[in-house]
């Protein structure tokens, strides 16, 4: 259907951009508290759209020339090709690897992409989650080493929560997690939750003439 198309490409983009999880404001936090002189916020902003938008573009080459190659050789429409979830990444998009020359190196290659992405991404969110705990108690998590040791517990209870999507049922908990809580309504809810905060909180800016 044309709308869950459009609110699949909503989600993806609030996704990369990491407009819903506070890792933007947590980031841009660590700028210099004059960086919106000569208008860097602006130009930040406008890079950081920019790239995102062209390695999307980039990627969407990578994937579906693949699949559309999977699809000729196996004489399908490419809708039977493709599937949603994970299992684009973990069983389609490995299966049209397999058919082509030095399948060894592409899948070297591809899933060093796949973990370097994850590390990247859980880089940003973690360090977004601890910053917003330990300003909240700045007086008790900045002394000393009290702040790692918030990181290592955060990292610990996502490690046991992401060693319940391995188990043998763990597929329908990451559907429950990737549908009621990484996409879809609740991003966009949240999405529209924070511009409201951050209105709010920091008003606009007039210019008295």
């Amino acid at each position: 259907m044309p709308s869950l198309v459009w609110l699949d490409a909503g989600s993806q983009i609030l996704y990369s951009c990491c407009v819903c999880f506070g890792c933007m404001s947590a980031l841009g936090s660590y700028n210099k508290y004059n960086n919106n002189n000569n208008n860097n916020c602006y130009r930040d902003t406008f890079a950081l759209c920019t790239l995102n938008s062209l390695s999307s573009f980039v990627a969407g080459f990578a994937v579906f020339s693949v699949l559309g190659f999977m699809s000729y050789e196996l004489g399908v429409d490419i809708s039977v090709v493709a599937e949603s979830g994970p299992g684009l990444a973990f069983i389609a998009y490995p299966r049209a690897i397999a058919m082509i020359p030095l399948p060894q190196l592409w899948f070297v290659f591809f899933f060093m992409m796949i973990i370097f992405l994850g590390l990247d991404t859980e880089f940003v969110c973690m360090e977004a989650l601890v910053t917003a705990i330990s300003d909240l108690y700045p007086s008790f998590f900045y002394p000393g080493h009290r702040r790692k040791l918030l990181l290592l517990v955060i990292c610990g209870v996502s490690l046991i929560t992401g060693l319940l999507m391995v188990t043998e049922g763990g597929l329908y908990v990451f559907l429950l997690f990737d549908h009621y809580a990484c996409s879809g309504i609740p991003i966009v809810f949240f999405a529209i939750l924070e511009s409201i905060c951050v209105g709010w909180i920091f008003g606009k800016q007039q210019k008295v003439m």
